[in-house]
């Protein structure tokens, strides 16, 4: 592999991790994370991702987590999850060919003799996958629980998954 090959190889394994989701809110282009949306009175959707293939075991317990806080900020103990799903892409990256010339002149009496040699790389083409975990989720009153199905409990998810968001905040 040439040089060339290996420093965007080198580059692209750089921005990948460079690029793993921690637990914070999204900010558009340059951090992945959360966001937020308000579907209903008490219904929320929360997308975690930007994520690459590698953080996908990851993204359902930012999302549980994050479900968590949003319940508790309503002043309530559950919540009821409607539907989880994901969303995956695949980007490519292209790294330009490269053309590179080398040459020798010399010269015999009045004439110039020019030697050269023309070395061309092409370029390559690599897909990074990634997307988003997606969960909707609505807030329900402690007189609820029985109603529903899927009920979590929002105190022992975040006891759960204290330790682990902490290390990825």
């Amino acid at each position: 592999m040439s040089l060339y090959k290996s420093c965007l190889l080198l580059l692209i394994t750089l921005l990948t991790f460079g690029c793993s989701v921690r637990y914070t809110e999204r900010v558009p282009g340059f951090q992945p994370g959360y966001v937020d949306t308000q579907l209903g009175q008490d219904t929320y959707q929360v997308k975690i991702g930007e994520a690459w293939q590698k953080d996908w075991a990851d993204l359902e317990k930012f999302a549980m987590y994050r479900a968590s806080e949003i319940t508790e900020s309503k002043g309530k103990r559950y919540f009821t999850v409607l539907s989880s799903s994901s969303q995956t892409s695949t980007y490519y990256i292209t790294s330009p060919g490269t053309s590179t010339t080398s040459g020798t002149a010399s010269v015999v009496g009045s004439t110039a003799y020019i030697n050269s040699t023309t070395t061309t790389t092409p370029g390559f083409t690599a897909p990074i996958s990634g997307g988003w975990y997606i969960l909707d989720f609505r807030v329900i009153s402690n007189e609820d629980v029985t109603k529903n199905r899927k009920v979590v409990d929002a105190q022992q998810v975040k006891r759960d998954y204290e330790m682990f968001i902490n290390g990825r905040r």
